[in-house]
């Protein structure tokens, strides 16, 4: 691993967008062997982040080194919960900033809202950090480029939380797809239910041991509310579309996989709130359609919405077959005659934890090889991008046509301005 150093710009640069707070520039260990443990931050020790933890405090490739989260009981709370397991209790920090400053962390795990996943991984980019980032990537295709960027500026290895491609069920669906036995894949179906509901919210006192402003971060500010606290994917200013951004991107991104391609030609959707107890920022009812060299790729966001008796999943539609799956099992039907495939189901080893141990494997052992892993960030911006497509195709009611090199739609000035986000002072994006 080559040592990465800090121009006196670059430095500058970091230290504006974490607030210029005694972040001094800093970089990782020169090398790690290929038998050695690697030190692991998580900064985020929530819902997923606390899955995150119990399954990396006894995964041998690493060693927990620190827990970060603005709710200071949250990482004490992980902090027990590490310690039972592995014998060993990590260090505890409410500023991410006192994470990245230390020499000996290696990787970061970054498991907060949506909002902050690209910030942090920028800076944990520039601090001579590796990366883990839950996905979505991003929450706006600005924020992803700018995450590529980092990653390869500064050389550093950046895995997105897309963990099917690392279950053996995806990868041997994919390898059937792949093999032609289905004929010509024309399209492919990603469905799941609608948004929760969330009936009010109310402004209420924070609470003790939480810094409420850096939760908030780059978002605009908002006085504290329990419900944007714990129901983050309801606004958008913390998350893009519910569910569309949470299983949109782990489904759509195994159709860009089955399909090989990740940029969109056009974009539609259509949605609504028609039981009235959706989201407060999002359509309870979504439907997209995405068009792809060769290929259709629709997303359906409903009630009652099931395949094959899949109540969430994928469905590749071939010329000569098709194939239906989630993380349980794929299901294969025949279309042609002269077919050598076997219809019916094939059931997959059980889902232990959504922090799946393979896809930490994969990160580690990229970190030691230097290379990229499965879900490279430049794979998860771009699952993520189609997602926000979508998005932006849903809220401004039209059909819109995208450059995927440029990363703009074509003719439509209203629609790129929803390409970005601003950045509530002094957090800032350097793109």
């Amino acid at each position: 691993m080559t040592m990465k150093r800090f121009t006196r710009r670059t430095f500058l640069g970091l230290a504006g967008a974490a607030a210029a707070a005694g972040l001094a520039p800093r970089t990782a260990r020169a090398g790690i062997g290929p038998n050695e443990k690697i030190n692991l931050a998580v900064i985020g020790c929530g819902g997923m982040g606390s899955r995150h933890i119990e399954a990396l405090a006894v995964n041998d490739n690493c060693n927990l080194a620190a827990l970060c989260d603005v709710y200071i009981p949250r990482y004490v709370d992980q902090q027990k919960v590490v310690e039972e397991r592995s014998g060993r209790k990590p260090d505890g920090y409410q500023d991410f900033r006192r994470v990245l400053e230390r020499n000996d962390i290696d990787a970061i795990l970054v498991a907060t809202p949506d909002h902050w996943h690209p910030l942090l991984t920028i800076l944990g980019c520039e601090a001579g950090k590796d990366v883990y980032v839950e996905k979505p990537a991003c929450t706006t295709v600005q924020e992803g480029r700018a995450m590529v960027n980092a990653a390869r500026r500064y050389g550093s290895v950046v895995q997105v939380g897309i963990q099917q491609r690392s279950m053996p069920l995806f990868q041997q669906a994919i390898e059937i797809i792949h093999s032609g036995r289905l004929g010509v894949i024309t399209s492919a179906t990603a469905w799941v239910g609608t948004n929760g509901s969330l009936v009010q919210e109310s402004v209420r006192e924070v609470p003790r041991g939480l810094d409420w402003d850096l939760w908030l971060g780059p978002a605009p500010w908002h006085d504290y509310t329990q419900e944007r606290f714990t129901a983050f994917r309801a606004f958008m200013d913390y998350a893009r579309g519910g569910e569309l951004a949470n299983w949109g991107v782990h489904l759509v991104d195994i159709l860009h996989w089955g399909i090989r391609q990740d940029r969109p030609l056009t974009a539609q959707a259509v949605g609504g709130n028609y039981l009235g107890g959706a989201g407060a920022d999002n359509y309870e009812v979504v439907d997209a359609l995405l068009e792809y060299p060769g290929a259709t790729v629709t997303w359906e966001q409903r009630h009652s919405n099931t395949h094959s008796s899949k109540g969430y999943g994928m469905r590749f539609q071939g010329t000569r077959g098709r194939l239906t799956l989630d993380r349980a099992s794929y299901w294969l039907e025949n279309l042609a005659p002269d077919s050598d495939l076997t219809p019916g189901e094939v059931v997959g080893a059980p889902e232990l934890s959504w922090a799946n141990p393979d896809h930490h494997n994969n990160f580690f052992e990229c970190i030691r090889a230097r290379r990229k892993p499965r879900t490279d960030v430049e794979i998860g911006v771009r699952s993520t991008s189609a997602i926000l497509i979508a998005g932006v195709a849903l809220k401004v009611s039209r059909k819109l046509v995208w450059d995927g090199d440029a990363e703009r739609f074509i003719g439509d000035a209203e629609a790129n301005k929803h390409l970005t986000r601003p950045y509530r002072a002094p957090w800032r994006l350097d793109v």
